[in-house]
């Protein structure tokens, strides 16, 4: 049986797309995600009337840089940058943070696709969370304590360079000893962890 060169060739092409490495050297990319944290939000405003409310998903905007160095189980290592936020009705809890951290992954699979584990370990932080009643500002907490990291897995394609992919795992984001700048001198603990995931849009050379 003669088999046409034509389909030959495309069989070659495609088992050598999804074969052959295609590791990159340095990669950028942007991330559209979202934080799944339930904080207790009792104790932050002892002196508010209304029912606590339940707390919304927080949501955001990051980048990350990644430099891979193209060894066979050698892990990637970057920095990743998060800015997200959640705003409650009724009792208007306001929440932000940045977050920059240390960044590692390892992709076992690294081709066309990619897949595999990611690491983050927080080294910088800045947080709010806020409440209002009425117009009026009942509690504004923030902390200097502030320890984060994250686990999750990212799995991907890669199209001439660009990225899609996405990200989920769990975000262990803890705001210890956080103040009430309103002069409440009690400190309070605030617990921020929760699942998430993360769309990613990026390129790499």
């Amino acid at each position: 049986m003669k088999l046409n060169p034509f389909i030959l060739a495309l069989v070659f092409l495609t088992v050598g797309a999804l074969t052959s490495p295609a590791h990159a050297l340095f990669e950028t990319r942007v991330t559209y995600g979202m934080l799944a944290n339930n904080p207790d939000l009792d104790p932050l405003c002892p002196t508010c009337a209304a029912e606590t409310p339940s707390v919304s998903n927080a949501y955001g905007l990051g980048a990350d840089a990644i430099l891979t160095i193209p060894f066979p189980f050698v892990p990637g290592v970057g920095l990743r940058y998060e800015n997200m936020s959640f705003t409650t009705s009724g009792i208007d809890y306001t929440m932000d943070y940045t977050r920059t951290a240390l960044l590692i992954n390892w992709r076992p699979i690294d081709n066309l696709f990619f897949l595999g584990p990611i690491f983050t370990w927080g080294l910088s932080h800045s947080t709010r969370l806020k409440a209002e009643e009425g117009g009026v500002l009942k509690a504004d907490f923030s902390s200097d304590s502030v320890k984060s990291y994250s686990l999750g897995l990212e799995g991907g394609v890669k199209l001439t360079g660009f990225i899609v992919g996405a990200e989920v795992g769990y975000l262990d984001f803890r705001w210890d000893g956080a103040e009430d700048a309103t002069g409440n001198a009690a400190t309070q603990d605030i617990n921020m962890s929760g699942t998430y995931g993360k769309i990613i849009l990026g390129f790499s050379i």
